[in-house]
C-alpha cells in the first residue's frame, strides 16, 4: 500500500503541471507557460473580455475597470457591484464579484473575488483503475485603492494586492502580489493614458519545493472618445519588460528544409510581428449609457493559437452593454480558435438602487 501511494503521488505532480500549461497556454499564449499562476492574466466580465485585453484605461463607473487598474477607481463607481460568470475553454467556469466604495477625504475602495473551477477528475492508480475523484479550484482575492492627486486632479494613481490561492487535489499554492498604476486622465478631451506594472509579488506556498516566479507585466494603456462620436478606441502594449514575447511553432506543418544541410528551418520572426505581438485593441461605440457595441483585437492569440491555414476569427472579440431599468448586462464572446468560443455575462448594478424609497404621505 505505501508502494502504491507513492507511485500514485508522483504521477500528480505531472498531471498537476500539465494542467498548469494548458491554463497559462489559453490566458497568454505561450509566454504565459513560463510562470505560474498564469490565470491572472484570464478577463473575468465581459466588457474586458470583448476588448480583447484592451480596457486598461476605462475610466468611469465600471467597477471591473479597477480589477485590472487600480489608477482607474474614481467616485462614480461608488456602491456599484458586479457580478460576472464566464463558461471558459473546456467546461472551465469562471465566477466573479466585485463591489466599491468612495469616500471624498481619502479615496475610492474595491474588493474583487474570481473563482475558477476545472471540475472534477478522476483518481487512479499504476494500472489505470479509478479509485476515487478529485476537484482543482483558482482563488483570487483582490483590494483595491485609488484617487486623484490633490495638486492636479487629472492625475490619477493607484495599487491594489491579490491573494492567490490554487487547490489541485491534496496540492495547494499560494501567492501575494501587487499592481500599481499612474494615469493621466483628461475628461475634458475624453482621453486617458496609464502605465503599470502587474503581478509583483511572491510565492508564498509552491506545489512543490521549487518556488516559481509570478507573471509579471508591465503595460501601457491608451484611451480616447472621439468628438461628436460615439466611438472610443483603446490600445494596450503588454509584457514591456520582455522583448520578445513571440513563440516559435517547431511542429509547424509547413516547415522549410535547409538544401544543404537537410535541417528543418525554424520559424523566423520578423521585427515587426515582435513589436505587434505586445499589442492590443479595441473599441466601443458609446451609443447612450443603456447601449454600448464592443469590439477586440488580441493580435497575440491570433498569431499563436490559430491554425496555420485558416485563422478564422481566433484573436477577435466582440460584445454588447445595455441597460434594463437600474441594471447595467454585459455579454461578450472571444474565439480562441476557429469554431472554439468563450461566452462571459456580467451584471452591475448600485446597491443604493435596491432601497426602496419612503412614500411622502404614510
Amino acid at each position: 500500500m505505501e508502494l502504491k501511494s507513492k507511485i500514485i503521488r508522483s504521477i500528480y505532480p505531472g498531471l498537476l503541471a500539465l494542467l498548469l500549461l494548458n491554463i497559462a497556454n489559453m490566458a497568454q499564449a505561450q509566454i504565459g507557460g513560463q510562470r505560474s499562476f498564469a490565470f491572472v492574466h484570464i478577463e473575468p466580465t465581459a466588457r474586458l473580455a470583448a476588448l480583447g485585453g484592451s480596457g486598461l484605461t476605462l475610466y468611469d463607473q465600471d467597477i471591473t475597470s479597477s480589477f485590472v487598474n487600480p489608477s482607474m477607481h474614481n467616485e462614480s463607481m461608488h456602491n456599484r457591484a458586479s457580478l460576472g460568470y464566464t463558461n471558459y475553454l473546456a467546461d472551465i467556469n469562471n465566477a466573479y464579484a466585485g463591489y466599491a466604495i468612495h469616500f471624498d477625504s481619502v479615496g475610492t475602495f474595491s474588493g474583487h473575488i474570481v473563482f475558477m473551477d476545472y471540475g472534477k477528475f478522476d483518481e487512479t492508480d499504476e494500472t489505470g483503475k479509478v479509485t476515487g475523484q478529485f476537484y482543482a479550484n483558482d482563488y483570487i482575492f483582490q483590494i483595491g485603492y485609488g484617487r486623484k492627486f490633490r495638486d492636479d486632479p487629472r492625475f490619477t494613481y493607484g495599487i491594489s494586492f491579490k491573494f492567490l490561492y490554487s487547490a489541485y487535489e491534496a496540492y495547494v499554492a499560494t501567492a501575494g502580489a501587487f499592481d500599481g498604476a499612474l494615469s493621466y486622465v483628461n475628461e475634458e478631451r475624453k482621453m486617458a493614458v496609464t502605465a503599470m506594472f502587474r503581478n509583483l509579488g511572491y510565492n508564498f506556498i509552491p506545489f512543490d519545493e521549487t518556488r516559481e516566479k509570478l507573471p509579471f507585466d508591465i503595460r501601457v494603456g491608451y484611451a480616447k472618445k472621439l468628438e461628436h462620436n460615439p466611438l472610443r478606441f483603446c490600445v494596450v502594449a503588454h509584457n514591456l519588460q520582455r522583448p520578445d514575447i513571440s513563440y516559435v511553432n517547431v511542429n509547424k506543418r509547413n516547415k522549410e528544409i535547409d538544401l544543404q544541410t537537410g535541417q528543418v528551418k525554424n520559424e523566423q520572426i520578423g521585427f515587426g510581428e515582435k513589436v505587434m505581438r505586445h499589442f492590443n485593441f479595441g473599441g466601443e461605440l458609446v451609443f447612450s449609457e443603456n447601449l454600448q457595441l464592443r469590439l477586440g483585437y488580441n493580435y497575440q492569440r491570433r498569431a499563436e493559437l490559430g491554425p496555420e491555414t485558416v485563422k478564422g476569427a481566433t484573436g477577435f472579440s466582440w460584445g454588447v452593454g445595455f441597460g434594463i431599468k437600474k441594471l447595467k448586462v454585459d455579454y461578450a464572446m472571444v474565439t480562441y480558435f476557429p469554431g472554439i468560443s468563450t461566452q462571459y455575462f456580467t451584471v452591475s448594478r448600485n446597491i443604493r438602487d435596491f432601497r426602496r424609497a419612503r412614500p411622502e404621505n404614510f
